[in-house]
């Protein structure tokens, strides 16, 4: 039972230590991910009688698959912000969606910067999960093709 423990641990600081060098959205995957995993892990393993080894395998995988998601979109905000200094990030956007900035504030940025996007539905979601409204979304969309 102390191998397990142990190993849970490590994988604990493992995915806690990373986190400070990755971008806001891996960061966020990563740990998210993390829970998820150790929460599924500890159920599926607690089904063999190894519930804390299947949490810190669990925890482990579900860190790597939800940071993977996360750097993809720290890469698209990224590659934006190479090509338009002035681009405003999904990161932006989505917290002023969470402050309930008007709508038409958040479009007249988008507009003055001249920032495009290329949404997934991960980002949809994301924003969507920070009250960003669907008059904004669409407009993104829009400018994107």
């Amino acid at each position: 039972m102390k191998p397990c423990f142990l190993a849970f641990m490590l994988a604990v600081v493992f995915i806690i230590s990373g986190c400070e060098t990755m971008g806001p959205k891996t960061q966020t995957g990563a740990i998210a991910g993390g829970l998820v995993g150790a929460a599924a892990g500890g159920i599926i393993g607690h089904q063999s009688g190894q519930g804390l080894a299947g949490a810190a395998i669990g925890a482990a995988v579900g860190s790597v698959g939800g940071g993977l998601i996360g750097n993809s979109m720290d890469a698209k905000d990224r590659k934006a912000l190479e090509v338009n200094p002035n681009h405003i990030t999904y990161v932006k956007i989505a917290e002023m969606g969470a402050q309930n900035v008007p709508d038409a504030v958040i479009i007249s940025e988008i507009q003055r910067t001249h920032s495009k996007y290329d949404l997934n539905s991960e980002i949809i979601t994301y924003l969507k999960d920070n009250k960003v409204s669907d008059k904004v979304i669409d407009y993104m969309l829009q400018g994107a093709s």
